[in-house]
């Protein structure tokens, strides 16, 4: 495996015309690539997903200038506050595709699902055998209004 990423960071460097690469410059090159992660619809999608009618698309832009960007980054944060998520990023970290922050919130948000009781959930369909881990994941979880009431 050292070998493989040896010889693919050399054949990278010829690439470049023999100048280093640095991390700055990987990340900057796939910050470029991914573009549909800054304009927010993919996060619109997820939250509309785990929680439909909780996204009013009337508002939600295109995405395609820096505005446009930052006012649907400010509804993703909005929406999933109002959902109960944990929120610790900026509409900044969206735009820029800070790769930490938007796991952070990607989890958050995974979280909030799982905490859902069951009848609650919109029926989702599962591709691989993950799903049926996360299903059996989200059911194993325990609602703590539930658990706080009392049968009379």
């Amino acid at each position: 495996m050292r070998f493989n990423i040896l010889q693919l960071l050399k054949n990278l460097r010829s690439h470049s015309h023999g100048k280093e690469i640095t991390d700055v410059d990987i990340l900057r090159w796939a910050n470029t690539k991914d573009k549909s992660l800054s304009d927010g619809i993919f996060f619109l999608e997820l939250l509309s997903a785990v929680q439909p009618r909780s996204v009013n698309w009337n508002l939600v832009t295109k995405g395609v200038t820096d505005e446009q960007k930052k006012m649907n980054a400010t509804y993703i944060i909005s929406i999933a506050r109002k959902l109960g998520c944990s929120i610790f990023l900026l509409p900044e970290d969206i735009i820029e595709v800070n790769q930490k922050m938007i796991l952070t919130l990607t989890v958050s948000i995974m979280y909030w699902f799982l905490k859902q009781p069951v009848e609650e959930k919109p029926a989702a369909t599962s591709d691989s055998e993950n799903g049926s881990q996360l299903e059996t994941l989200s059911n194993s979880t325990t609602d703590d209004s539930a658990s706080e009431s009392s049968v009379e």
